[in-house]
């Protein structure tokens, strides 16, 4: 099974897409996230640094990251423990590439 894992910043709850006006951009990544559940044999984790501060302590190559670049260097992707991106969130058919291509990259080995 493919691992996802975005890392983003410190939000009000565990996607950000809560309150009276959610941002957009978070909510089209929130909908991404799961039709990709549904499209792909793929397990997402999402750790947001107020709610999962263990995963980016536990993690060193992240923990690094923003300890050297500070919180801009958030969100950061993940596919299968390669970072595929970091500053932005990626778009469904970013992420769609790139679970297609750690899945042939895995049918390969």
């Amino acid at each position: 099974m493919t691992e996802l894992t975005l890392y983003e910043e410190a939000m009000c709850c565990s996607t950000g897409v809560c309150g009276p006006d959610p941002d957009d951009e978070l909510v089209e990544v929130s909908a991404a996230l799961d039709q990709l559940e549904d499209e792909f044999d793929v397990e997402v984790t999402r750790a947001n640094m107020q709610h999962n501060i263990d995963q980016f302590l536990n993690t060193q190559r992240i923990y690094d990251m923003v300890q050297e670049d500070g919180p801009s260097v958030l969100p950061i992707t993940v596919v299968d423990g390669d970072i595929v991106a970091k500053s932005e969130y990626l778009g469904y058919d970013e992420l769609a590439s790139e679970l297609s291509e750690a899945r042939t990259t895995a049918q390969e080995a």
